[in-house]
């Protein structure tokens, strides 16, 4: 525990914008989201931003058996601490904008619940509709996205605009209450049934929201 503590801190000091923490989610935090009947009851399960895998190994102990479970993670320093600490490696090194490619190599359709633990407010714009795009096309249409924000987080221009982007992209976004015995406090967004992705053309001309009846 200690070294995943660690390893946490040492990955935001050398790039704190892509680790967006100093420190891994807390059991609380963790148990929150793991517990949702949503995940329990799926089939495909995948993870994005693993980190020390604090959060991973709640998520295994919820799933059902025989579900498949895909976790990744970019950074490659904690990718390898990964790996030692699970040797039935669940983990891949690569970047969350790559998850429909992913699934399609892996020949498990689409997921029916995908959990986020990325920096969003660190992102910018562009890169915060890519993401939410690859996430979309990677669900199932009744599939589910959870991710959590840090309460300081929130304030920020760019966390304004990752909230509108969950809202264009899903048909019923919820938000949790303050779990506050987590370092920093933090809440969750579970979305449901993604927008579908439009081409290039179909967005210029319209907005997803407005195209599609939920």
């Amino acid at each position: 525990m200690r070294s995943s503590r660690w390893s946490m801190l040492r990955e935001f000091i050398r790039d704190p914008f892509s680790t967006g923490t100093v420190c891994s989610s807390s059991p609380s935090l963790c148990k929150e989201i793991a517990g949702n009947e949503r995940i329990t009851n799926a089939d495909v399960v995948v993870e994005l931003g693993a980190g020390t895998g604090s959060l991973s190994k709640h998520l295994l102990r919820s799933l059902k058996d025989g579900a498949e479970f895909i976790s990744i993670e970019k950074n490659p320093h904690l990718y390898k601490m990964l790996v030692a600490q699970h040797p039935h490696s669940y983990f891949l090194l690569d970047c969350a904008e790559n998850l429909p490619t992913i699934l399609r190599q892996r020949s498990v359709g689409k997921a029916d619940v995908i959990i986020s633990s990325l920096p969003w407010a660190s992102f910018s714009s562009k890169q915060q509709r890519e993401l939410t795009q690859a996430i979309r096309t990677s669900l199932k249409p009744n599939g589910t996205f959870i991710t959590y924000a840090y309460v300081c987080g929130a304030v920020l221009p760019s966390f304004s605009a990752f909230r509108k982007q969950l809202t264009q992209s899903f048909c019923n976004v919820d938000r949790s209450r303050i779990v506050w015995n987590n370092f920093p406090p933090a809440f969750l967004y579970q979305c449901r049934q993604p927008v579908p992705v439009l081409t290039k053309t179909a967005e210029i001309k319209s907005s997803h929201r407005s195209k599609y009846s939920c």
